[in-house]
């Protein structure tokens, strides 16, 4: 094949239903610091989450459908997802948001919690019911609500893509028996038993555009240019370059790249590699640590950003889908911040978590 991979301009968005992204009133001094349902209101979470979940329905349709009788269902997944979302942006415990739903009318309503009875106190998911609501809520929603998010940044253009990064980085898996992890063994790095997160990076925004999660022993050049590919073909990109490290120097990454996307690659090069000494002389080094080096840091920057200021190694469950569910939050977070932060004209806020949204108060 010799012609580009038909991808049509704004897939994911020619799917989702017209959003107003008009800009907000701006603030131009101090922060924002958006409450949980500022906050889901500025991202248009609630029709984001509707669809979501709608296409994954579709993908992924029930079992065994529903039968006559049983108790009705009180909260939808559109409500778990959301609830989700906000315990994941303001770092709460399970007890904690559950509470902080009790507490907060405005957020039920915004969710989407049944209403309140005559002369009765207004019912809220338990705490239990919600640990199990969202853990059968699967990966597919909060993909879909990730894909949506992206696709509102690349419509208003903060994401260009003409510029892709892809890496991953290791994440240690928080139970030594976790069936969904594997030993990592890679030179020159310690040998750990976790999950792979497999990010494709805008470089020129800093901002991802597509996330896999992985066991730790998968190489990263298997992952790395499928991810690429479907960032581009999903969000209608026409990239210009495709930044990677060593791991991705392989025939197969270098090829697809420029057969199907027509983009050239800039693929880190190790000279330790045998039959390559001779290749590694001062003036190529030096090209070369400008050339690749230097624009594919932002990626390493951006995984230590979201591990520190997202928790994203913070963790506390196991098995492959729950940790991706994690990371799928983790990331919507990062993008939410950067769509609430463009909304508010504050460009300066766009990676400030804790500039954009309040203080923590359960």
């Amino acid at each position: 094949m010799e012609s580009i991979i038909p991808c049509a301009p704004d897939a994911i968005q020619t799917c989702i239903a017209p959003l107003d992204l008009a800009p907000l009133p701006s603030r131009p001094q101090g922060r924002l610091w958006l409450t949980p349902e500022t906050f889901l209101s500025a991202i248009h979470a609630p029709a984001l989450a509707t669809w979501a979940v709608a296409r994954a329905r579709i993908l992924r349709p029930p079992a065994l459908p529903r039968g006559p009788g049983g108790r009705p269902v009180l909260y939808r997944d559109e409500s778990v997802l959301l609830l989700a979302l906000v315990q994941t942006a303001w770092r709460f415990s399970y007890s904690e948001v559950v509470d902080y739903l009790a507490s907060h009318a405005a957020l039920a309503d915004l969710i989407g919690c049944p209403p309140a009875l005559p002369d009765t106190e207004r019912r809220t998911i338990s705490q239990s019911q919600y640990w199990e609501r969202r853990q059968a809520l699967g990966v597919l929603p909060l993909l879909f609500f990730f894909l949506a998010l992206i696709g509102a940044l690349v419509h208003l253009g903060v994401i260009s893509g003409r510029e892709l990064v892809v890496d991953s980085s290791r994440l240690r898996a928080w139970w030594h028996h976790d069936e969904g992890a594997s030993w990592s063994r890679c030179r020159g790095k310690a040998t750990i038993w976790g999950y792979k997160v497999h990010t494709v990076l805008c470089r020129q925004s800093a901002l991802p555009l597509l996330v896999v999660v992985t066991p730790a022993h998968v190489h990263d050049s298997l992952i790395g240019v499928m991810a690429v590919l479907l960032a581009a073909m999903l969000f209608g990109l026409t990239v210009a370059v495709v930044y990677a490290d060593a791991a991705y120097f392989d025939r197969r990454f270098l090829g697809w790249v420029s057969r199907f996307l027509r983009a050239r690659t800039a693929v880190d090069y190790n000279p330790r590699r045998k039959g390559r000494r001779q290749l590694a002389s001062r003036t190529f080094m030096r090209y070369w640590r400008h050339c690749v080096l230097g624009p594919r840091a932002v990626i390493e920057r951006h995984f230590a950003w979201v591990k520190r200021y997202f928790g994203l190694k913070a963790f506390q469950c196991c098995t492959y889908v729950r940790v991706y569910q994690y990371v799928l939050l983790t990331y919507c977070c990062v993008v939410g911040v950067a769509l609430a932060a463009y909304r508010y004209q504050r460009l300066d806020l766009i990676h400030q978590r804790s500039a954009v949204l309040a203080v923590k108060t359960p």
